[in-house]
């Protein structure tokens, strides 16, 4: 149903109806904002990276081909507008900030406790694997992307794509059992 309503929005906006476009962006938004403070890893760069990638989704939006979902194509934009940003940037700029994911509020305390403490290992774990190692993970397991999806937005091969993401689970599951 999204893709009949991204098609909609898309065909509105290439009319002239702005605001089309922004329900667009409020929709996929999240999901940009995630893969980019993934990859740079500096929340208020992300914000600008986001706000950009927006931009240049607008102006291209007529190259759009629907060949690929439009989330994908998105995301291909945010991934590559977000490579060539750390590409330029130094290498003493990359911090590390965890961002914390919050879930419905379970009733028992103790439960929401744990749950929390485990994210957190989680995320801690994720920001010790190399970049692309984690991107793949967001990319395939936070954002739901199929590998064939994860292709198209990184341009590596599928049988990469695979074999990258089988070790950055391994480097995951390493991570995480050294923590515990």
């Amino acid at each position: 149903m999204a893709l009949c309503d991204d098609i909609s929005y898309i065909e509105r906006t290439l009319a002239g109806d702005v605001a089309a476009f922004s329900v667009l962006v409020e929709r996929y938004q999240t999901m940009v904002f995630s893969l980019v403070v993934r990859i740079v890893r500096q929340r208020q760069d992300a914000e600008d990276i986001a706000q950009d990638i927006f931009v240049k989704a607008y102006l291209s939006l007529k190259n759009f081909r629907n060949e690929a979902r439009f989330s994908t194509w998105l995301c291909r934009i945010a991934y590559t507008t977000a490579i060539s940003h750390t590409r330029k940037q130094r290498p003493d700029r990359a911090g590390v900030e965890i961002e914390t994911e919050r879930h419905a509020e379970c009733d028992d305390i103790h439960a929401r406790n744990l749950h929390e403490e485990r994210l957190q290992k989680l995320q801690q774990s994720l920001d010790k694997l190399p970049s692309e190692d984690a991107i793949l993970i967001s990319l395939h397991y936070q954002h739901g992307k199929s590998i064939d999806e994860i292709v198209s937005i990184t341009d590596m091969s599928a049988s990469n794509v695979k074999v990258r993401l089988h070790r950055a689970r391994k480097k995951l599951y390493q991570e995480i059992k050294e923590d515990d």
